[in-house]
């Protein structure tokens, strides 16, 4: 009996880890094919940060008119940078872009942007140097390829149309209003006073994030119908504190600090600590480029899910 039962048992022993391991393989094959077992796609989005505009060819703007800023960057460098952008296709991200594509991933990426790597451009504290000298490249880059790109201003809404003596003077409400009207500016919050949030205490904190706000949107009620005017926030000084991030959801959507890294935005990372890098007097467009390039082409095949 047993030696007639034995090979019996053995058999269907066999039988049955050949029809578990065949399971198991139908089964990783489905998940491999449906993109179970893929990882989503990580994008870099270089983000670029500047200050002051300065024109060396106007006397005013430079020493000793001017005292020179580490901060500042030259419309002369600035040009050949942007316009090598645009001739290279690239995507202008707007604040809300980035959000809607790459943080929240609510809408697939339109089909226009295929094939082009996303940038941004912001220009902190609102300085009248936007509109003298930044706005006038944005239209000959519009005349030249018939491409806008858009910048993002980051503006402090205390000092909107501020020009004191021994300070540097910053744009006014209809300047913002003429650039955001043709399309060039993305208007975001720098805060309202310029202060160090790391420094405030809470209420007053609240008072200035919410003031921020309010001013900027105010500016330009009738202009923006989708609500996306000061939606988003570059911390002032680049200072922030898990006191401060716990306060930003109740008025912005999303944080930008320097730390000079090439952003890679995704669900999984703090979109209160978006990556930003310094661009100053010591960066070449030569430089700026070189970050640029390493942006993520995108195409239709990226899994960003």
């Amino acid at each position: 009996m047993i030696l007639i039962r034995q090979p019996f048992q053995l058999t269907i022993g066999s039988r049955l880890i050949q029809q578990l391991i065949s399971l198991l393989l139908l089964f990783a094959i489905s998940l491999t094919l449906t993109g179970a077992t893929r990882k989503p796609d990580i994008v870099r989005v270089p983000i670029f940060g500047f200050h002051d505009v300065i024109d060396l060819k106007d006397s005013h703007e430079i020493p000793p008119q001017r005292p020179q800023f580490d901060s500042d960057y030259t419309k002369q460098n600035l040009y050949p940078f942007l316009n090598y952008l645009v001739d290279h296709n690239y995507w202008f991200l707007s604040t809300q872009d980035l959000y809607t594509y790459f943080i929240q991933k609510s809408e697939p990426i339109p089909e226009k942007y295929w094939n082009r790597k996303p940038v941004m451009i912001t220009f902190d504290d609102g300085y009248y140097s936007a509109y003298k000298n930044v706005l006038p490249i944005l239209k000959d880059l519009e005349r030249n390829y018939g491409e806008i790109a858009k910048v993002v201003l980051f503006v402090n809404s205390k000092y909107m149309g501020a020009k004191m003596v021994g300070y540097l003077p910053h744009m006014s409400c209809e300047e913002l209003r003429e650039g955001y009207n043709w399309g060039f500016y993305d208007i975001q919050s720098h805060g309202h006073a310029h202060q160090k949030l790391t420094r405030l205490k809470f209420k007053a904190l609240q008072e200035d994030l919410s003031l921020a706000k309010t001013s900027l949107r105010t500016c330009l009620d009738d202009l923006d119908t989708r609500g996306w005017t000061a939606a988003h926030f570059a911390y002032p000084f680049g200072e922030v504190s898990r006191r401060v991030e716990k306060a930003m959801p109740q008025y912005y959507l999303t944080g930008y600090l320097y730390d000079d890294v090439i952003s890679r935005p995704t669900k999984l990372r703090d979109p209160y600590r978006i990556s930003r890098i310094r661009a100053n007097l010591s960066t070449s467009p030569g430089q700026l480029i070189k970050l640029a390039e390493q942006a993520t082409l995108i195409h239709s095949k990226l899994d960003l899910k």
